[in-house]
């Protein structure tokens, strides 16, 4: 029984500790948050049957969200944030995102690891050399 509760108490601060680390780099970055995120996630539920890829991808957009809202809501709060800066882009990535969303079920997991990697590749050497 004591195993049991080691186990998850194990798992918790696992998830908690990465959940901190994964929103402080969203908050200093603004991105990459969702990243630590999904690597955590495909730890955790590695060879499960209850979750799939798409499924860890779907969770982490729901985590992102909060992500996103606690760190607009700070930028806001200290004035670095301007919404009409921001307003061109609003509808069209709305628009992306459920899109997207739609795409979810309709593509492969395999095709969405590979495209994640890449994106993930291609925004790190981006920023590398600018």
């Amino acid at each position: 029984m004591r195993n049991r509760y080691k186990k998850y108490t194990g798992l918790f601060f696992a998830v908690l500790f990465t959940g901190l680390f994964a929103g402080v780099v969203n908050g200093l970055f603004g991105t990459g948050g969702g990243i630590i995120i999904v690597y955590l996630l495909s730890r955790l539920y590695a060879g499960s049957s209850e979750y799939q890829t798409k499924d860890i991808f779907a969770m982490t957009v729901g985590s992102v969200l909060i992500l996103s809202v606690a760190s607009l809501v700070m930028y806001a709060s200290c004035g670095a944030v301007s919404f009409a800066d921001t307003a061109d882009y609003l509808l069209p990535a709305a628009i992306g995102g459920v899109f997207g969303a739609f795409l979810l079920d309709k593509t492969k997991a395999t095709l969405m690891k590979k495209i994640f990697a890449a994106l993930v590749i291609y925004a790190g050497i981006t920023l590398i050399f600018r």
